[in-house]
């Protein structure tokens, strides 16, 4: 499983200063002078880079684009970090490490749990890693909410497809619950089918949901929504009724690291 970032894509994760710093404050606080690391979905290197400043003895970067892979290289070696850096081209799903490794840093989670592999990619890569060694990010929560989707925009509608942009005529209509909470220590399913149970806070038309996350990245840093990573997301679902105080059942069922598209939400009453 292969997930191709453009070089527009690659910038915005390397300029997103919180989404950047929150990762350097995480890795500063878990990688230890002479670690063996990984960092999976390497892009410009720059969480590899971090881990080697740290002191890291060696990083490997897995990257799946041949034009990142020499643009990894080149970072190195512009930050003389090139005795460290070891960059593998390859599927990070399936690469199989030289050695065991201390920690692991996966950050694929720009659009959550959609799209991209965060989970299978931890899943396969902690069989590599050493007793006792650390997980960037340790674990993440996903919460769920019913909201009135503004439909309408530049005078046409898009409620087929899914958007992570925030629009002015999007209002909550409930209190937003967990749903998911995947701890990247052990084996998570790949499969989420889950019911939970919300409360309408106003009477009117439900006719999407938001999922929004939060990740743990170690000890004493998270991190939250910021310009590329974890913006929540807008799921259009069939419009019903709600009434206020009500309790409802959302049921969410969908594949982690694929298409909104099949994703199958119901909404019923309590």
């Amino acid at each position: 499983m292969i997930t191709k970032f453009t070089p527009y894509e690659i910038q915005e994760c390397l300029f997103d200063k919180k989404r950047s710093f929150d990762f350097l404050s995480a890795i500063s606080e878990t990688v230890k002078k002479g670690n063996i690391v990984v960092d999976a979905g390497s892009g410009s290197g720059v969480l590899g880079l971090f881990a080697a400043r740290n002191g890291a003895k060696k990083v490997f970067c897995i990257e799946s684009n041949p034009r990142f892979i020499e643009i990894i290289k080149k970072n190195a070696e512009l930050n003389n970090l090139s005795n460290v850096i070891q960059v593998i081209y390859g599927d990070a799903t399936k690469v199989k490490l030289p050695c065991k490794v201390d920690v692991i840093i996966c950050e694929l989670l720009s659009t959550g749990f959609f799209y991209e592999p965060e989970v299978q990619v931890i899943n396969h890569l902690r069989k590599f890693l050493k007793k006792n060694g650390k997980i960037i990010p340790m674990n993440c929560k996903s919460w769920i909410q019913l909201i009135n989707a503004q439909r309408d925009v530049y005078g046409l509608y898009f409620d087929y497809d899914s958007r992570y942009e925030k629009l002015k005529g999007d209002k909550p209509m409930s209190n937003k619950v967990i749903f998911d909470s995947p701890n990247f220590y052990i084996k998570e399913p790949l499969i989420i089918n889950k019911k939970v149970i919300v409360t309408a806070k106003e009477s009117g038309i439900v006719n999407a949901v938001r999922i929004s996350n939060k990740a743990q990245l170690s000890e004493n840093i998270f991190a939250t929504k910021s310009k590329f990573l974890f913006n929540p997301l807008v799921i259009f679902i069939k419009k019903r009724k709600v009434t206020k105080n009500k309790q409802y059942e959302i049921h969410i069922k969908y594949k982690k690291s694929e298409d909104t598209l099949g994703t199958k939400i119901k909404i019923k009453s309590i």
